[in-house]
């Protein structure tokens, strides 16, 4: 298992009445990242975060926490160790702060710090003053964000969200995008279930793109940073001390997202009217079904997908040096 892999999953297979919903392989986790699990609904979204947390077994296979297999006991002690906000999160019927405190008081917290713990989430997602108001009176938006509390005052060590975007307003999704951004900054495990592919470029480290409960092969480069000018032709999209060119549009973007299958490699210098050009260094290779993904330091990290056929023809190997190139309308900003 790779060191910074907090969850190993190998041959996972799922069935609901005896109907085959989750097949997975092979697939790693890695700590202290954000996580992006995109999927049309009936993907296997849903199910695959309830079998990360232990809220259901699998039929077979093995999923590992920091190297150990969780069996047994092993499925409770891993929900002590993760919370799962559902889509429909289910609220009691009292007040907000009843609510959030719930879990601190199921630990014997004392109240003192049970006020603090609680007012200080409240006011994270935006919901000061909502201490009295009662949960059941709450919009879909507001509900959300008083469950996302709840499970931030547990403190716990990986947190995964369930379609967090899915039926909140505007106001809402902006202060669960901070949110997880924060997170992501301070170095906790997150892994959100989205269909929404904007949101999930906004805020993923790694989009793993389920089909049909089978992870396939797609995903693209997420490039945070800022535009640093802009004219006709082109926006110029600064990311660590990188300048990419990417189609002109008016905005103020801090994404650039560019597909794998978009990146081209080759042994000499390319000449062609692609506008990014760039020379790497080869510091991972990995098998996606009938592709391998092949990651470059330049020094900015960049990803391709390459075939079995370009992977013998370049003599693709870790610490080998390549150009690669990508045409800027490749590139799409968020």
């Amino acid at each position: 298992m790779n060191a910074d892999a907090l969850f190993s999953i190998s041959n996972l297979c799922f069935s609901y009445e005896q109907k085959e919903v989750l097949k997975i392989e092979r697939l790693r986790l890695k700590a202290g990242q954000v996580t992006l699990l995109v999927g049309a609904n009936g993907s296997g979204k849903t199910t695959l975060l309830k079998l990360i947390n232990g809220l259901l077994k699998p039929d077979s296979g093995q999923i590992n926490f920091r190297g150990e297999a969780i069996s047994g006991k092993g499925y409770q002690a891993m929900r002590s160790h993760s919370v799962l906000v559902h889509q429909d999160p289910f609220l009691f019927s009292g007040s907000v702060f009843q609510n959030v405190a719930y879990g601190l008081k199921i630990r014997k917290e004392a109240a003192p710090v049970i006020r603090r713990k609680v007012h200080e989430k409240l006011d994270l997602l935006g919901l000061a003053g909502f201490e009295h108001r009662k949960a059941n009176k709450l919009s879909g938006g507001e509900k959300q964000r008083v469950a996302i509390a709840r499970a931030l005052v547990l403190e716990p060590e990986v947190l995964l969200f369930d379609e967090p975007a899915a039926n909140v307003d505007h106001k809402s999704l902006e202060l669960i995008e901070a949110l997880i951004l924060q997170l992501q900054e301070n170095g906790t495990t997150v892994i959100v279930s989205t269909h929404n592919r904007s949101f999930a470029y906004r805020l993923g480290s790694e989009l793993l793109i389920l089909k049909r409960g089978r992870i396939i092969p797609g995903g693209v480069n997420i490039f945070r940073g800022f535009v640093e000018k802009q004219d006709e032709i082109f926006t110029y999209f600064m990311s660590g001390k990188n300048l990419l060119h990417c189609p002109a549009q008016k905005g103020d973007f801090n994404t650039a997202v560019l597909p794998l299958n978009d990146v081209i490699l080759s042994e000499r210098e390319i000449k062609s009217s692609a506008q990014n050009n760039f020379r790497g260094t080869v510091t991972h290779i990995k098998r996606e079904g009938h592709l391998y993904r092949v990651e470059l330091a330049c020094p900015l990290s960049v990803q391709a997908h390459i075939t079995e056929y370009s992977l013998n023809k370049l003599q693709v190997e870790t610490g080998k040096e390549f150009y690669l190139a990508f045409k800027a309308s490749a590139v799409k900003l968020y």
